[in-house]
């Protein structure tokens, strides 16, 4: 408890802290646009796809490379060199990089509020203004990594749509020179409609057949079978019979030689193949210049609830709580020690 009075009267020094609450938000995705507005809309939490965007920019602040950021811009840690007399907070001048990044560490916290899914981030420094000119810049540097980050998911889109887009066009043109050969093989612009013309020609032939055997009947009754109306109408008979058999067999054969349904049948194929293909490649196209639309807008924005103020005063150290609270658990510990004491004479007697 004496070396504690000691420390914090003669060698501890104070530290300003600059603080500021940001969050990342992606641009008319809340949840709950419709019932919350302003402020109570940014900061509520709805958004599910922030919270691991921020989680990431959490990482980011305390990360190395924010460090190198902070050397190049401000040669942070000279300003924690400079003092000598706090041993808690003394950073040496030939500290090695894994040193500096851990009392950097220390200084430069982020915490991440999973109520309202702000991150919350302060700076600790010797003098309130290189601490508020440490937290602006890790803020401005942290809506670069927002927007690089916003960036990139975006060209991956992209890159994945054209590519899926390539891969359409390529099926695409595959299933449509399938379909033309097969036309050039057939000699046949569209099967499906010859076989419907072939199907008409079917039943024309078939109503002249009927109507010929009627007539051959009616004639029949008046004349004799060798008259030659009767041979006639016979001969017409016999030419029509011919004619539906051919054309049935060529409609409705099993072989695949040419049989208009067999050829139909595969013709219907290659149109929904082909069909399927064209709509593949029609969404490709339109998911690429949605993706091309969407690069150019801000995807994620980094929105600063609270500015990094200045501070007035020292937040640390609070020398009259951390006195009280060690002093209470040395009172702790001591108690603990005796009571094992205790416990051990109490045995041996």
């Amino acid at each position: 408890m004496a070396l504690a009075i000691v420390y914090f009267a003669l060698f501890a020094l104070d530290r300003y802290s600059s603080n500021t609450d940001i969050v990342v938000r992606q641009p008319g995705s809340s949840a709950s646009a419709g019932a919350v507005t302003g402020l109570a809309m940014l900061v509520g939490g709805s958004n599910p796809t922030s919270r691991e965007e921020t989680l990431f920019l959490k990482a980011y602040v305390t990360s190395a490379d924010m460090l190198d950021v902070l050397e190049k811009d401000l040669d942070w840690s000279a300003h924690y060199k400079e003092q000598v007399s706090d041993p808690l907070f003394w950073l040496a001048e030939d500290s090695p990089r894994e040193d500096v990044l851990a009392f950097f560490q220390r200084v430069v916290t982020a915490t991440f509020d999973d109520t309202n899914g702000l991150l919350k981030v302060a700076v600790q420094a010797y003098e309130p203004a290189f601490a508020k000119k440490t937290l602006d810049l890790i803020v401005a540097t942290s809506q670069a990594f927002v927007n690089e980050l916003s960036r990139q998911m975006a060209r991956e889109q992209l890159r994945f749509a054209r590519g899926e887009l390539a891969l359409a066009r390529q099926t695409y043109e595959q299933k449509r020179a399938v379909l033309v050969a097969f036309q050039r093989k057939s000699n046949v612009l569209d099967i499906e409609s010859t076989a419907i013309a072939r199907a008409t020609l079917i039943n024309e032939i078939e109503a002249h057949l009927v109507n010929s055997r009627a007539e051959l009947t009616a004639l029949l009754s008046t004349l004799a079978p060798r008259s030659p109306q009767v041979r006639q109408r016979q001969n017409m008979i016999v030419s029509l019979e011919k004619e539906l058999a051919i054309e049935q067999t060529r409609l409705t054969s099993t072989q695949a030689d040419g049989a208009i349904n067999v050829l139909a049948s595969e013709y219907r194929e290659l149109v929904i193949d082909a069909g399927i293909a064209e709509e593949a490649y029609k969404l490709s196209v339109a998911a690429v210049e949605n993706a091309r639309i969407e690069s150019t807008k801000q995807l994620r924005a980094l929105l600063v609830i609270v500015k990094p103020n200045l501070p007035d005063e020292a937040s640390y150290p609070d020398r009259l709580y951390n006195l009280i609270a060690l002093f209470l658990g040395l009172l702790m510990l001591y108690g603990i020690f005796r009571f094992l004491v205790a416990t051990i004479e109490d045995h041996r007697d």
